[in-house]
């Protein structure tokens, strides 16, 4: 009986340290850091990832900065006239 109880105890002990650092999680950019012109890649790689998969990643921080920045630096930009 006591062998049982410190399995147990044990196999709780060890449960959790299972299911930790499970999920890498990316480091957060600021919307500064996608702004910048040397980021420019990293901008359009990380837009097309969260466009091809908004429902799982249109949330997260990342995503998100990367689309004020992209709306940012479209902003910045002067208009081109119309020509007729």
């Amino acid at each position: 009986m006591r062998i049982n109880k410190m399995v147990l105890l044990m196999a709780l002990a060890v449960l959790p340290l299972a299911f930790t650092g499970c999920e890498k999680k990316e480091a957060t950019k600021t919307v500064d850091w996608f702004m910048a012109p040397e980021n420019e890649a990293a901008l359009e790689a990380k837009l097309k990832e969260c466009r091809n998969n908004p429902g799982e990643l249109g949330n997260t921080p990342n995503c998100q900065n990367a689309e004020l920045a992209n709306h940012r630096n479209f902003a910045r930009k002067p208009a081109t006239p119309l020509k007729f």
